[in-house]
């Protein structure tokens, strides 16, 4: 698939769009919107054989709607710490320096883990298209590969920037989907596209993306020490705050609704948001002890 034809044109609509509105606007046949357009599939259509389960069977008033008042309060919050808090993160640059310096076996390992990665990349494009890049996961492993190939370069505070972040990121994706996700996509999903799902899900893909990732990202942040500081927190709280942004106006916006849970309609969006931010909170703590 094409990585244009996310954003069809056909199924673009404002993100204030009413469910009447919508229900209005749905095609005649079985009277849902096929939201599997977006990966070239009709999920709803029966005997379908795609793994994933509809974005159209979340509760709609997730789905459709104006925002809550609490997702403009907690975007606003964020953006306002990011901004305010930006001049301590400078202060902070210097410490980037009291890295060790990787050595040249240190070099060449992240080397080899740079080339891997990009040819996991490249392969993931060649086969599936650009649309998996627009996942919190896709990106994870781009920034991943990134801080290897620094390393690699002896670019090192370009690779100290993305240390927190990297292992960050790595660890919410891989506990996220083996823990929350993975079991209950598996057990949500018809007797028939249970086999789908599984082979999917181990794929080289997604077992580089949601497994490996984690491993590698662990190896690369203790291969050689260097204590945390708040800008490491801030520049990934600056990525996810970016992420988010571009999930609620593009994505969301759009009816490809990859992560429920960040829906900006329900009251309870502003837990789900602080939540995710307490937990990079504690990841920092944890991995800066």
């Amino acid at each position: 698939m094409k990585s244009e034809d996310i954003l069809n044109q056909d199924t673009l609509r404002p993100r204030n769009t009413s469910a009447e509105v919508l229900r209005k606007e749905e095609p005649k046949g079985d009277g849902k919107p096929q939201s599997g357009n977006f990966f070239g599939l009709e999920w709803d259509k029966p005997g379908s054989s795609s793994p994933w389960p509809t974005f159209d069977q979340f509760p709609e008033h997730l789905r459709v709607g104006p925002w809550s008042y609490s997702a403009y309060i907690f975007l606003v919050a964020f953006v306002g710490f990011v901004a305010v808090s930006a001049s301590w993160a400078y202060d902070d640059l210097s410490k980037l320096s009291d890295a060790a310096p990787a050595s040249f076996r240190i070099r060449m390992l992240h080397g080899a883990g740079a080339i891997y990665m990009t040819a996991i990349i490249a392969y993931t494009l060649r086969t599936t298209g650009l649309w998996p890049f627009v996942s919190y996961t896709a990106i994870s492993y781009g920034l991943l590969t990134l801080r290897f190939t620094f390393i690699s370069l002896g670019l090192l505070t370009a690779a100290e920037i993305l240390r927190f972040p990297v292992v960050a990121m790595a660890t919410v994706t891989s506990t996220v989907w083996w823990l929350v996700l993975f079991p209950i996509i598996l057990a949500d999903a018809a007797a028939e596209n249970r086999r789908a799902f599984l082979r999917m899900n181990f794929s080289v893909f997604l077992l580089n993306m949601h497994l490996l990732n984690l491993p590698m990202a662990l190896a690369s942040q203790w291969s050689y020490s260097r204590a945390l500081c708040f800008l490491d927190f801030w520049v990934a709280a600056v990525v996810a705050m970016l992420y988010l942004f571009f999930y609620l106006l593009v994505m969301d916006a759009n009816g490809l609704h990859l992560y429920i849970i960040l829906s900006p309609r329900p009251w309870w969006c502003i837990v789900s948001y602080g939540g995710i931010l307490l937990l990079y909170a504690q990841l920092h703590r944890f991995f800066g002890s």
